[in-house]
């Protein structure tokens, strides 16, 4: 949709004539564009995110959030950003360098300027211009006249509408929605009508590109409305397809142009209910007032108080989780007795579904357990169901649902856990109360999200000891979507300064990138603690292995044991395996897991004709029998923490040969019981190894180096007595 001159036939009275920012799909890209190219940095990252949170023009919308960011010096928001381009472009690294800080020079609220030409400007001078789509709408034609109050859909002929939507919407209908839009359009409806069809579309994966999606939204932005009404209708639908920021915009747009009382306070009431939705209760604090909020939510009031008391926090910026803490740290503690402990642990985790961190909290979990190191051990996770993914690791638990503290998102929270973002207050209530009830003497928290909840409740509700312990390198959660991401640094730097608060990593090479990525210094507070493990060993021999795999007992192997998802990069594993089979054409190739990318894995290795050399036989139980048929275990991650899977692998007798990436050096003996290559580089791991397989003699000697150096350094005796030593410190 494009702009339109929402005045350009008579307006109401007490209306004026003014230019607002055009629809989606286009209007939020035009609107951002149209903010960079002015350099009004906050809403850049306002809108620009919408863009970012809806997975459209990813690259553009991460780089322009980026460059925003480091120009307000947002760091944790510039580098959340960051990650996600791969390569980052070079205007972004130069202006990250020079770590200097641009003031916003103003908002598009007041915005007059003529768009057309602002996009034209971006693409011909940004350095990301080039991927701006052409064919933008700018302007929208006028229509023939008529209007239609956007009251109306609230009437009962377009409740029926909304009804009749709803209806092909759970039947997953899209033609009979697609007809019933298309009857929509031919007799013009009014927009309170096209809003639901819009709306329905969309959740049914119909989007821009669609011309009758097109035609609707098309429709739907060109019929006049009185401005007031024009401004909630276009704010709600954008609102409804994914674009909060934007909506936040044209409300705030249309508040600086309207006058008249009434429609004045159904904006800010409007405004209100975005900033609840979203938990952003400081973005438009210089508007609204707790009045405006005619939904109670407990500890607002106090957060706004706090917060405009606190002149140094630029509104924009105010993340719900940074202020959330800072509140804690700085008002809400002031009142909080440690309780009297019972013997007790309580560890607080996502999930039970398959990974190396989830494994090694399933053993703690069950290690302390049956130990008496504790009279009572909890486990709290955010999600957990019997049968389900979630679940994978719940025999090696030894838990089931009934044995779970689910930290589920449906509920309330009270302060100080509803000052968090929406889905973690209700979540870190439900953990509090908990914890206030089981009195804990240790929380022990894996990996980043679940380290904050259970940090925050943890401190709140009195707890003396409290363990974040982080099992991947900061690449991972950096490759997240959700906007809290960008508060993990700040946050985490201020928990730092907290005595209940101890950190611990899987690997030295985590705790380096991690200090890194907080922008503190690494010491005594980063304490490494590598994983253990009680490998129970294989229960056939290679050959039998290999024949029960499928495999001629008389080939090399090699193999992996992995899931098939982008940061394992499995194609990268595909094309080295082409690489060596082209020089080696008697091995064979065992890639022992699932997940997304599986079937992308065949179909390359099938294009270069050796679908008969690869095995696959998808997630097996007995892990141990596939590592004892290989000779060589290969590992092409993009990013890893401590890779358990090659100290298994090593514990089997098999070397290793891997991408120099995190803590994977560390899992090895160089040249001794393993070999590392530079990340990427699919022809050296497919020589060395082609090497390694000539010399018998070599291999053979590093098979047992592996299992001797594996069983030493990663054993879960030492594992174990370690941790509780940590406990007990």
């Amino acid at each position: 949709m494009a702009g339109a001159l929402a005045g350009a036939v008579r307006a109401p009275v007490r209306q004026i004539a003014v230019r607002r920012f055009p629809l989606p799909p286009d209007g939020p890209l035009v609107a951002a564009i149209a903010a960079s190219q002015h350099g009004f940095w906050r809403d850049v990252i306002a809108v620009w995110r919408d863009i970012f949170r809806a997975d459209d023009h990813d690259r553009l919308a991460a780089a322009c959030v980026a460059e925003a960011a480091l120009h307000l010096g947002h760091r944790g928001l510039a580098d959340h950003m960051l990650a996600q381009l791969d390569p980052v472009p070079d205007f972004l690294v130069s202006l990250a360098q020079e770590n200097s800080r641009s003031a916003a020079t103003g908002s598009l609220d007041n915005y007059d300027g003529d768009m057309a030409r602002d996009v034209a400007a971006f693409r011909s001078d940004h350095p990301m211009g080039d991927l701006v789509p052409e064919g933008l709408r700018i302007e929208a034609e006028q229509p023939a006249g008529r209007s239609s109050p956007f009251s109306r859909l609230f009437a009962s002929s377009a409740k029926k509408t909304q009804a009749a939507v709803e209806t092909f919407r759970d039947r997953k209908d899209i033609a009979g929605l697609r007809d019933y839009t298309s009857e929509l359009v031919d007799r013009e409806a009014s927009p309170a009508h096209l809003h639901w069809a819009i709306v329905g579309m969309h959740k049914l994966g119909v989007g821009t590109g669609d011309p009758l999606f097109d035609s609707a939204m098309h429709l739907f932005a060109a019929q006049h409305l009185p401005q007031h009404d024009r401004a909630i209708a276009d704010a709600r639908l954008a609102r409804a397809l994914g674009y909060p920021g934007f909506a936040r915009l044209i409300f705030r747009q249309a508040l600086t142009q309207t006058r008249h009382a009434k429609a004045r306070g159904a904006i800010r009431r409007r405004l209100a209910s975005l900033a609840a939705e979203r938990g952003r209760w400081l973005d438009d604090s210089n508007i609204l007032s707790t009045a405006d909020f005619t939904i109670p939510v407990p500890g607002r009031a106090t957060l706004l108080d706090y917060a405009r008391n606190r002149s140094e926090v630029m509104p924009a910026l105010a993340e719900p989780a940074e202020l959330a803490f800072d509140w804690l740290f700085e008002s809400g503690l002031d009142d909080v007795q440690h309780y009297a402990t019972d013997n007790r642990l309580l560890m607080v985790g996502n999930t039970l579904a398959c990974g190396g961190m989830e494994r090694m909290m399933a053993r703690a979990y069950r290690h302390f357990s049956d130990s008496d190191d504790f009279d009572h051990v909890d486990l709290a996770l955010l999600n957990y169901a019997d049968g389900a993914s979630s679940a994978f690791y719940a025999e090696e638990a030894g838990v089931s649902a009934g044995d779970i503290v689910l930290l589920g998102p449906d509920g309330g929270a009270d302060l100080p856990c509803a000052l968090l973002p929406p889905s973690w207050d209700v979540r870190a209530q439900k953990l509090y109360a908990y914890i206030r009830d089981s009195r804990p003497r240790v929380i022990h928290a894996w990996n980043d999200l679940t380290g904050l909840l259970a940090a925050y409740a943890g401190l709140a509700a009195g707890t003396p000891k409290i363990f974040v312990h982080f099992h991947h390198m900061p690449a991972v959660p950096c490759s997240g979507r959700a906007e809290p991401i960008a508060s993990y640094p700040r946050v985490y730097r201020r928990l730092l300064e907290r005595p209940e608060i101890n950190i611990l990593f899987c690997a030295n090479a985590a705790a380096t990138a991690y200090a890194q990525w907080w922008q503190v210094k690494a010491d005594q507070r980063f304490r490494t603690l590598y994983n253990g493990f009680e490998w129970p060993g294989a229960t056939k021999d290679k050959a039998a292995a290999r024949t029960a795999a499928g495999i001629n007992p008389e080939a090399s192997i090699i193999g992996t044991v992995m899931r098939f998802s982008p940061v394992k990069q499995p194609l990268l594993w595909a094309e080295a395996a082409i690489a060596l089979a082209a020089k080696a054409p008697q091995t064979q190739f065992l890639m022992v897991g699932d997940g997304p990318l599986r079937a992308d894995v065949a179909r390359h290795f099938a294009n270069a004709g050796l679908e008969r050399r690869l095995h696959m036989p998808g997630q097996v139980d007995n892990v141990a029998d596939y590592l004892a048929a290989m000779d060589v275990f290969w590992l092409t991650s993009e990013s890893e923490g401590l890779p358990n899977v090659l100290i298994e692998a090593q514990m089997m007798k098999v070397p290793v040969v891997t991408f120099d990436v995190g803590g994977a050096g560390e899992t090895i003996q160089p040249d001794i019981s393993g070999l590392l290559v530079a990340p990427d580089d699919c022809r050296e791991i497919a020589q060395v190894s082609r090497e390694l397989l000539a010399d018998t003699d070599r291999l053979a000697r590093m098979a047992e180096a592996a299992a001797k150096h594996a069983k030493t350094k990663f054993s879960a005796e030492r594992f174990f007595r370690e941790l509780a030593e940590d406990y007990t410190r």
